[in-house]
């Protein structure tokens, strides 16, 4: 009996501890529930404290940099009643542009070496241009550029123009003095050509000066048509002329000209474009007879996304036909070149240019021009040019010079530099 008393008081005592540790697990549970809960309201508490003080900070400083402000202006206002330091933001930007050759010619022809409309001169230092550029924004609307071109011969206005742009229906409008679009290149100031000359088509058919000359312009740009990215049509009417295929003879030259430009994005790192261009004007002194040339051109850029310093290829080709109206008959001439721009790094380019022409007034005489160069930009506003050029020429008759031409090789070394914002890029 004593046993089974003993037994019932042992397992009475388990059961108590075991109940007693229970309690005790529960409690201890609550507790450390209770003290998380705690932990994580003063986090918060914290975190939004932390976010007031920075708000506190950053209008303090906002205050301070207001209170600044505000006594700058009043001590400009105070120092500079008359506006003159304003006036400065309106003058425009003023560069200077040098361009320097020196080349050799194997051919000892005056006709070839002696600067003309058609060759820039060999066998002799020249300063083919001191180029000074002034442009400007007008008002939003409106932006003005001039360009004035300093040579032996004395002061040339070789553009200055004023340009509307952003108008109704996507319409630009430009007036006064300037190089006519059309084609690929004609746009182009000779420093910033990708060989030394132009090609030997353009010279001819146009002179060195291009179609440009007094006039109005109006650019308009569609809306975007299927299978390309942009399309533009200019149309441009100048008082020009080049003494080439268009005569400088009359009182008045008027030239009429049509640009028509479709532009595709091929995918991030290249494009293409073909140009479609158009002149008419009058080619003798009495105004009875007119040329007419036509241009097609293709041009293919590829500058890979974020190595564009380093690497570029350009590709350009234009093809001219000719119409010649004359006393005795009608002459059809062609021509055309293709041109390559591959940068080999960040300073040295290699270029290529294949061209054929025939002469405006004879067909059955031409020339081919075979030329490669390589440039080094030591910067972005100096680059040095080395050029060798060969001339193979089927010409018995130029400009009354009786006589087989001969053909040449052209070496030519080249230096441009800039001075100011405008380098040497395409206008």
């Amino acid at each position: 009996m004593k046993f089974k008393i003993f037994l019932v008081l042992i397992f009475i005592i388990n059961v108590s501890v075991l109940f007693a540790q229970t309690v005790v697990d529960e409690n201890i549970e609550n507790r450390i529930d209770s003290l998380e809960l705690k932990l994580n309201e003063m986090q918060s508490l914290l975190e939004k404290q932390k976010q007031n003080d920075r708000m506190n900070e950053l209008l303090e400083k906002a205050k301070q940099f207001s209170s600044q402000e505000k006594k700058e202006s009043d001590n400009i206002s105070k120092k500079f009643h008359s506006g003159i330091r304003q006036q400065q933001g309106l003058n425009p930007n003023i560069s200077v542009s040098g361009d320097f050759y020196g080349s050799y010619s194997t051919a000892e022809n005056d006709i070839i070496n002696e600067p003309s409309e058609f060759s820039y001169g060999n066998n002799n230092f020249f300063m083919r241009e001191l180029e000074v550029a002034l442009v400007a924004p007008l008002d939003p609307f409106t932006r003005g550029k001039t360009f004035l071109s300093i040579t032996e011969d004395g002061l040339e206005l070789e553009e200055a123009y004023m340009e509307l742009i952003n108008l109704p229906l996507n319409i630009n409008l430009k007036a006064g003095v300037f190089h006519a679009e059309y084609g690929l290149l004609n746009r182009f100031h000779p420093h910033a050509l990708p060989q030394f000359d132009k090609p030997k088509v353009l010279m001819y058919h146009f002179g060195e000066g291009g179609l440009g000359g007094a006039g109005l312009a109006a650019n308009f740009m569609f809306p975007k048509p299927i299978l390309s990215d942009a399309s533009s049509f200019d149309f441009t009417v100048v008082d020009g002329g080049s003494g080439m295929t268009y005569t400088t003879d009359r009182k008045i030259n008027m030239l009429y000209i049509g640009h028509f430009k479709n532009y595709y994005d091929i995918n991030d790192n290249s494009y293409f474009e073909f140009t479609l261009s158009g002149v008419t004007g009058q080619n003798d002194s009495t105004g009875n007879y007119s040329s007419h040339a036509g241009s097609f051109g293709l041009h293919y850029k590829w500058a890979p996304v974020g190595r564009s310093k380093y690497r570029t290829f350009d590709w350009k080709t234009e093809f001219i036909y000719a119409y010649h109206e004359g006393a005795l008959k009608d002459i059809e001439t062609f021509g055309l070149y293709t041109s390559v721009q591959n940068k080999l790094s960040a300073r040295f380019w290699l270029s290529a240019r294949v061209g054929y022409t025939e002469l405006p007034y004879d067909k059955s005489e031409y020339e081919m021009d075979y030329t490669i160069n390589i440039d080094f930009w030591q910067s972005e506003f100096v680059f040095f040019r080395f050029q060798y050029q060969y001339n193979d020429r089927h010409i018995d008759n130029m400009m009354g010079y009786l006589g087989k031409m001969p053909d040449d090789h052209v070496f030519t070394l080249h230096v441009s530099w800039a001075m100011g914002p405008h380098k040497h890029e395409a206008y």
